[in-house]
């Protein structure tokens, strides 16, 4: 949490200078990759552009110009359960859902124009004026919302981004001592995001999704004036700096999130029907009301609407919302070069947000002090000792407070949390549906075109509130320490070791309100449940259901409790998580000479948090327990090396050798870890996306490890003294390592069947596969990063 990012843009001269440049890449130079669909590996990727800067008034006035542009074309990958079931998937869509099938074999293409122009006019010596302009306009298709391998076409969307801001900035130097920096910005986004097909959202939990995305918006704007002013003085050997920014976002969001509806399956035989049910059983439905005239309790809708590409402007417009905010900051800070080695860096920062009464209480004491030193001890090496600690403050993760007005936020508040939970209800009705799989199965059919013309609402259905936020919601922040030591070991080399510490406090999710107790009564062997490594334990499992065993493989299976009714589930926004990382890190540089250039870093780390995401599959397992699911993060890695090297032949020995550059990039990380689910609501709280095997804490499956080798070789011409030609080659991944970014980790059973006293009734199949799991998709691949890729490209310069 924190971090400091400058971004700088080239200027004009009084020289006409600039420059053309075209990447190329397509499938014939590529490997192909293992989870495109069979015989159909696509690529064409064209990236182009130029700059241009000069004077427009000599020594008054310079521009500068930039353009970018993109035609890119590919195939999707898919997770490797898709590729292995997809005709059976198709079977049943097309025979007992009578839903269009999907068809793997369509193209994605990410196309973009963007350009930049920056004017400098210069007024006087104490005066310099930059206007920029940017303007960025992408279209694409077929995108995967998820970009993980979790999506099937269906579930893809089509996505018009346009982005335009100007800045004008201003430095007035009103004496040697004292400079101002005044800067103001307008900046207008759009972000279309619409499905390329209405029909509904059918998931396999924790292994694939088809039909309508719920997990990003279908409309997204954005406009957003900010003012910015900061002065520094000079006094001996102080350097104070202070100043203030303020920032204005005026949002509108359309976010239909269960339209038409949503199913979750438990594993891959209820969506096929081929279990002990015989037909497709989900263990939840959820879905999404819009006549308001009615309390949004219409009882049915037409069918039709599965036939349709993009959501209709109706249902956009029902599903849609407004939220203004501001968020504003001020500063102070000192660096004093307190004697000819130590400098000290010390300073307050102060952050605040300001939302509508009807939102969240404004946090405004957000106050962030800092220090930081420098100690030179010099000698032959030029030690240098650095060192700093501070807090940084974030903001309010916002795009999850402005889904409650389209959709998220239910109709009211939950009973009891009137005073705690804000007040910003939503303009559509969500519900919630869950019983045993066979009521299951037939309340599904009743929502298919396959039974009826009209699909059928199930009922009686639970008022759903998928987020809505606690009014005292405290923005996250990070309390940083470092310290660390620079050297030169030998002439033109640096050395930099650094040990980090940083803990996240207040970081946002949230977590089910309206989550049953835990039946009191099972406790013998066969409810018992297990982690890998064979400790047995109670989960909170079970919910106190009267009639119901409430064991996966009993029959009924888990029957779903919840708290309070209406409700079904109650996520509520919060700020009750935390992290933290340690980390030891090592550069080293050796500066080009005598044609030769390398350097490495190298980083220890370990990550450690409760789950801080707003993500459906890291909500807590157990409301009442966080600590339960403090485990290491799942951005955790605990070793990183890269290293490089380049080496540059020479310029003037012959026409032959003259120009060419050689330079490769070894990346080397050592595995991540993900969580080992359940795959079905082994719970007994309606909603079974975060449920884990057993008593099996967060991120235990152990991932890949990752390693690449890039090389390029470039040669430049030199034409005359100021046109040059570069023509370089390049390859990512140059030896094709299969690199495995995300695993299928739905186990398919409560409890580790190698373990369980009672397999059966934990859910387990006739079939083992990896750690005794019925399920033989868990542990094979479903992401990979990019298999080998060449890319030829020319650059102009002059």
């Amino acid at each position: 949490v924190g971090g400091i990012v400058n971004i700088i843009t080239k200027s004009g001269t009084n020289n006409l200078h600039g420059a053309l440049y075209e990447y190329f890449r397509n499938d014939a130079m590529d490997a192909p990759s293992p989870l495109a669909a069979k015989g159909f590996n696509k690529l064409r990727q064209n990236q182009f552009g130029a700059t241009l800067g000069g004077p427009i008034v000599k020594d008054r006035t310079f521009f500068f110009g930039n353009y970018e542009g993109q035609r890119h074309t590919e195939s999707p990958f898919y997770n490797s359960a898709v590729l292995n079931n997809i005709d059976a998937i198709n079977q049943v869509k097309a025979n007992v859902f009578s839903l269009p099938t999907e068809n793997l074999n369509v193209t994605r293409g990410i196309d973009y124009d963007n350009f930049l122009l920056k004017i400098n006019p210069s007024f006087s010596e104490k005066q310099s004026v930059f206007v920029r302009y940017f303007f960025n306009d992408q279209r694409s298709t077929n995108l995967s919302p998820l970009n993980d391998g979790f999506d099937l076409p269906s579930g893809f969307k089509n996505n018009s981004f346009r982005d335009q801001s100007i800045v004008g900035n201003l430095v007035s130097v009103f004496s040697s001592s004292l400079v101002n920096e005044a800067r103001v910005q307008y900046a207008h986004r759009f972000f279309d995001f619409p499905t390329v097909s209405t029909q509904p959202h059918l998931e396999v939990s924790n292994v694939f999704t088809m039909g309508v995305n719920r997990g990003n918006p279908d409309f997204y704007g954005e406009s957003r004036f900010e003012l910015v002013d900061s002065v520094t003085k000079t006094l001996g050997q102080h350097t104070i700096s202070f100043g203030g920014d303020f920032n204005r976002v005026s949002t509108t969001e359309s976010f239909p999130l269960f339209y038409p509806f949503e199913a979750d399956f438990g594993n891959l035989g209820a969506f096929l029907g081929t279990d002990f049910v015989g037909a497709p059983h989900p263990f939840v439905i959820f879905f999404e009301r819009f006549d308001a005239a009615s309390g949004f309790n219409e009882p049915s809708f037409d069918t039709s609407v599965y036939e349709g590409t993009s959501i209709s402007s109706a249902v956009r417009n029902q599903a849609k919302g407004t939220l203004n905010h501001t968020y504003e900051g001020l500063y102070i800070q000192d660096r004093w070069r307190a004697t000819t080695r130590l400098t000290l860096n010390y300073g307050l920062r102060w952050e605040g947000e300001t939302w509508p009464s009807a939102a969240i209480n404004n946090p405004l004491k957000n106050f962030d002090p800092r220090l930081g030193f420098s100690y030179a001890l010099g000698g032959h090496s030029n030690f240098v000792i650095r060192g700093g600690a501070g807090l940084f403050h974030g903001q309010i993760p916002s795009p999850l407070l402005m889904c409650q007005i389209p959709s998220c936020g239910g109709l009211s508040k939950y009973p009891g949390r009137e005073n705690i939970q804000d007040d910003l209800n939503a303009k559509t009705r969500l519900s919630a549906f869950g019983s045993d799989p066979f009521t299951m199965a037939g309340a599904l059919s009743a929502l298919l075109p396959s039974a009826s013309t009209t699909a059928i609402y199930p009922s009686p259905a639970l008022d759903a509130v998928i987020v809505r936020f606690v009014k005292n919601h405290k923005p996250p922040y990070g309390a940083q320490a470092s310290l660390g030591i620079e050297m030169q070991p030998f002439k033109d080399a640096t050395l930099d070791i650094t040990g980090l510490h940083v803990r996240g406090i207040h970081l946002g999710s949230f977590y089910n309100v309206n989550q049953p107790d835990p039946n009191p009564v099972f406790f013998d062997a066969a409810h018992m449940v297990h982690d890998s490594k064979g400790d047995v334990g109670k989960n909170y499992y079970c919910p106190f259901f009267p009639g119901s065993d409430c064991l996966p493989g009993t029959g009924f299976g888990v029957i779903p409790g919840i708290r309070t009714p209406p409700f079904g589930v109650d996520f509520e926004a919060d700020s009750k998580w935390d992290s933290q990382w340690d980390g030891l890190l090592i550069t080293f540089n050796k500066r080009m000479s005598h044609h030769v250039g390398w350097g490495f870093s190298y980083t220890w780390s370990k990550g450690i948090d409760n789950g801080p995401n707003p993500s459906f599959v890291l909500i807590p397992q157990d409301s009442c327990c966080f600590n339960r699911e403090r485990a290491l993060s799942a951005d955790h890695a605990a070793q990183r090396f890269v290293g490089n090297a380049t080496l540059e032949g020479p310029t003037h020995l012959n026409a032959i050798l003259n120009g060419w550059k050689l330079a490769t990039i070894v990346s080397l990380e050592s595995p991540h870890y993900f969580t080992k689910f359940a795959g079905f609501d082994a719970n007994g709280d309606i909603f079974g996306n975060n449920d884990r095997v057993g008593i099996e804490s967060r991120n235990t499956f152990k991932g890949d490890s990752y390693q690449s080798v890039d090389m390029r070789v470039s040669r430049t011409f030199h034409f005359t003294e100021k046109i040059n030609l570069e023509a370089l080659a390049e390859a990512f991944n140059m030896f094709n390592t299969l690199n495995i970014r995300f695993f299928n980790t739905a186990y398919g059973a409560a409890d580790f069947c190698n373990l369980a006293s009672d397999p059966a009734a934990q859910g387990c199949g006739p079939g083992s596969f990896r750690e005794g799991s019925p399920n033989p998709s868990y542990g094979t691949p479903r992401a990979i990063f990019n298999p080998r890729q060449i890319q030829l490209a020319l650059r102009l310069t002059w």
